[in-house]
């Protein structure tokens, strides 16, 4: 073959690869503005759910007991479910959606709660900028500590978070009633009194910033932050599983696009950022709705490797809020790219997810009628948490002649030798496990060497662990 026509081959080989391209990135629905709001009725709710995340349906909230979900979809998405025969139920456009109740707070008024918080409590609460949004906006934690200046090795914290989506506007009302109990009760209630003075609290009460001022300026179904024009769903661009199991999507237009990679956005990055600094034990991230509890892991089939701990106290919190607890894929469909999976993955920490408010009450309820119900609804989940903190576990510290900690694990035996976890140690040489109740051996590892080896019977109070 001639040089000429071996050019002519390249060119039109390349023409046609680049057609293919084209084609094959285009959306697999051409409208991308959702206005219509339906609810579908399953006769199999699993395999339903499944077909609704193929379709890259906007999944609002569930009622798994009816069989139910609401959708925000496209007018194509919604003919091509009326095509597929789907039991439409209900549906209505989002002009007849009412106007977000104003007592729900605005980034801003978030700002001027949480300054006003630790003005009027400065020797137990602090306020931390952890980020900025891509529109420049901070990011606010707010720790509560007794010694809230310092870091004390002493304590181990916990971490309560709200609205990774953005439309969601009870979940920061959750946050801030954990704040607000906390800190007014302080120097009355005992048992607030020493969740404070043992442990290191810190509340992020609105992740999505740029997201939730996208809802006040009148788009009030919007779901990601504003990055790129489009947006990216936070809750899939965590680093962890990032896009490996079907449980977000690649479309720009899509309400749980991932992201161009993974933890490309400002918000995913300042509160894995504050993870890393912090260490928690717990988490609880705030979402809605459904009235149920989420724990890890999201891609189906997975489950974490301390689930006897991991879910047993998540399906404890489910009984304390009667919330019904499980996976994502159990109770809804998988996700990839989630806060909880890479918290537990990349740091140890036992997270949840809880979705409050029902179907009935949606993403915004009236204030007056929810609020309150709301939060004090969930105040014996996140205090349930607090009491684990002083419960069946072990704690402890490497000291100085232990250098480079991190270095360090933990293998948890079990009392017919299998092994629970290998815990890694933190880097300032702190380790907080948390247990079932029962006999354990211990042993300190650094690489291959045992180090040192432990025995001990937790009956449900936390112990001293020291090597």
């Amino acid at each position: 073959m001639t040089k000429s026509w071996q050019s002519l081959a390249i060119v039109l080989g390349l023409t046609l690869s680049s057609s293919m391209v084209s084609a094959n990135s285009q959306h697999k629905f051409q409208e991308t503005k959702r206005s219509r709001y339906a609810t579908v009725k399953f006769t199999d709710y699993k395999s339903g759910m499944l077909k609704l995340q193929e379709l890259e349906v906007d999944v609002a909230g569930v009622d798994i007991k009816n069989k139910l979900a609401d959708i925000f979809v496209t007018t194509e998405q919604l003919n091509k479910l009326q095509d597929l025969k789907f039991n439409i139920v209900s549906e209505k456009s989002e002009k007849d959606f009412k106007a977000v109740d104003e007592e729900y707070k605005s980034p801003s008024e978030i700002e001027t709660i949480l300054k006003s918080w630790e003005k009027s409590h400065p020797e137990i609460a602090k306020l931390h900028v952890i980020g900025q949004s891509s529109e420049g906006r901070n990011i606010y934690a707010l720790k509560i500590s007794d010694n809230v200046s310092v870091r004390e090795t002493e304590e181990s914290a916990l971490l309560f978070n709200s609205m990774h989506h953005a439309r969601e506007v009870m979940s920061p009302e959750v946050s801030l009633d954990i704040i607000e109990t906390l800190l007014s009760k302080y120097s009355s209630d005992l048992k607030i009194q020493n969740y404070v003075d043992s442990n290191e609290i810190w509340v992020v009460p609105m992740l999505n910033v740029d997201g939730n001022a996208k809802v006040w300026n009148g788009d009030n179904m919007w779901r990601k932050n504003t990055n790129y024009g489009h947006g990216v769903d936070i809750n899939r661009n965590y680093p962890y599983l990032w896009s490996s199991c079907k449980g977000s999507s690649g479309w720009t237009w899509s309400s749980t696009y991932r992201g161009p990679e993974a933890g490309s956005e400002p918000e995913t990055k300042a509160l894995m950022n504050l993870v890393k600094n912090i260490r928690p034990v717990f988490d609880i991230s705030y979402h809605a709705y459904s009235e149920i509890v989420i724990y890890p892991m999201g891609c189906k089939g997975k489950r974490t490797h301390t689930k006897e701990v991991v879910e047993g106290i998540g399906k404890e919190i489910g009984s304390l809020v009667n919330y019904g607890p499980g996976t994502a894929w159990e109770l809804l469909y998988s996700v990839d790219g989630s806060d909880i999976d890479w918290m537990y993955n990349a740091y140890q920490v036992i997270p949840y997810v809880l979705e409050v408010n029902s179907r009935s009450q949606g993403f915004q309820p009236s204030y007056s009628q929810w609020r309150d119900k709301t939060v004090k609804r969930n105040r014996p989940a996140w205090m349930h948490l607090l009491d684990k903190m002083g419960g069946s576990g072990v704690r402890g510290i490497l000291d100085e002649t232990f250098p480079t900690p991190e270095n360090y694990q933990i293998a948890v035996k079990k009392a017919d030798g299998t092994t629970l976890q290998n815990y890694k140690v933190n880097p300032d040489g702190t380790y907080h496990i948390i247990l079932n109740e029962g006999s354990y051996e211990f042993i300190l590892q650094k690489g291959r060497d045992q180090i040192s080896t432990k025995s001990l019977i937790l009956e449900g109070v936390r112990k001293n662990l020291q090597f």
